[in-house]
């Protein structure tokens, strides 16, 4: 469930408000040890009634045709690309999760969402104890990207 929703609202962010077309979801959700991310990762915490993490780890080709689409035609200093990238890619997730939001468990209430933050420096996110993985790779003609859940296995499912 918690998966479907953020499928759902990362291909409605995609295509309705972005104008980029999915053509493949391609979903994981056995108890993966580790997710191995993407050249750029935007993280968002829950905390609350659910305690989880969310992943978007993007292709660099699909997080620069955002980039352009987010600056809209406007020319990027080359010495703000990766501050613009990084602000592209937390809009993203914090603009997903918060429509997926009421979709969660109890309709979200008594949820609380942490300000989302870039990971550019790690290769991978392993799983701890008891938590489980959850994945889903979103592809489209420009790259792709993977979402993912990570939290108690009773939560994620």
């Amino acid at each position: 469930m918690l998966l479907d929703s953020l499928i759902l609202q990362t291909k409605l962010f995609l295509q309705e408000d972005m104008s980029i077309p999915i053509e493949d979801v391609l979903r994981d959700e056995n108890d993966l040890l580790s997710i191995k991310l993407k050249d750029h990762t935007a993280m968002i915490g829950t905390g609350g009634k659910l305690n989880i993490m969310i992943l978007i780890s993007y292709d660099r080709t699909l997080l620069d045709h955002l980039v352009e689409l987010f600056m809209e035609g406007e020319e990027v200093d080359p010495l703000e690309e990766n501050e613009i990238r990084d602000s592209v890619s937390e809009e993203t997730i914090n603009t997903i999760m918060g429509l997926a939001l009421p979709t969660f468990p109890n309709r979200g209430k008594g949820v609380t969402i942490t300000p989302p933050i870039t990971i550019n420096d790690a290769a991978n996110i392993k799983k701890y104890r008891d938590s489980k993985i959850i994945t889903a790779d979103v592809k489209t003609p420009y790259g792709g990207l993977s979402i993912s859940a990570v939290g108690p296995a009773e939560i994620i499912k």
